[in-house]
């Protein structure tokens, strides 16, 4: 897979060149998600991976409810916006599990998602 470039220096005018080993255009996608009990002395990571394809509403709505399974009580999910996260088919799916509550982040706010 490629390497994740955010920035680099150059000297003014000329393009900078990143040079890598791998010729490979598989890519992975993941869900992910962060617990923390009630006491605050727990915390857990869920992820769920899936290779060579994108997230859809059908992964989503899975990773929501062996999420359920694994957590007791009330649970408040914390989302960004993307937009599977907001389909019919993920709606239809919470509409029917009155155990989880979604609290959405700001348009843009990757500071305030520890996941990502």
């Amino acid at each position: 897979m490629l390497p994740t470039v955010r920035r680099t220096w150059a000297p003014r005018g000329q393009t900078p060149i990143l040079h890598h080993r791998t010729r490979s255009h598989k890519k992975v996608s993941a869900i992910g998600g962060l617990s923390i009990s009630p006491g605050r002395r727990r915390i857990g990571l869920y992820l769920d991976w899936h290779p060579d394809k994108n997230v859809t509403a059908a992964e989503i709505t899975d990773y929501l409810g062996d999420l359920l399974r694994h957590l007791r009580g009330h649970v408040i999910l914390v989302w960004d916006r993307l937009s599977a996260h907001r389909g019919k088919q993920v709606q239809e799916w919470r509409a029917i599990h009155p155990r989880l509550s979604i609290e959405w982040l700001p348009p843009y706010a990757p500071e305030l998602n520890p996941v990502e």
